[in-house]
């Protein structure tokens, strides 16, 4: 799903002017809108440069309200669009962070020592 449908598909009214009120029904996430297999969900990539990658997956229907940020570039000229997603308090999200798995038993016990 791209940035701009998403802002356009839930920029309904931002709740008549108030960003507190908006705020008292739900969370602010920003990042980089990432590509789901399923339709139903959102991915958020809260630093689409960065090494050290985690996202976050919403239900889409989860989302209360979607604006546009401005975009981040790297010096090579590449560009990742951002948006601000709100999404609806009580909503369960999920944190996915890949890692490498490996043995690091031995390197822990050293560390202790």
């Amino acid at each position: 799903m791209e940035s701009l449908s998403i802002i356009a598909q839930y920029q309904v009214e931002l709740l008549r002017g108030s960003t507190e009120r908006l705020a008292e029904r739900a969370i602010a996430f920003t990042g980089s809108i990432g590509n789901s297999r399923d339709q139903g969900k959102v991915l958020l990539i809260p630093d689409p440069f960065s090494r050290q990658g985690y996202f976050y997956e919403f239900r889409s229907t989860d989302i209360v309200y979607a604006e546009e940020q401005p975009s981040v570039s790297m010096p090579d000229g590449s560009t990742a669009p951002m948006v601000r997603l709100w999404i609806r308090k009580g909503a369960t999200g999920l944190r996915i962070e890949p890692f490498h798995v490996q043995d690091t038993a031995h390197r822990l016990k050293e560390f202790f020592k």
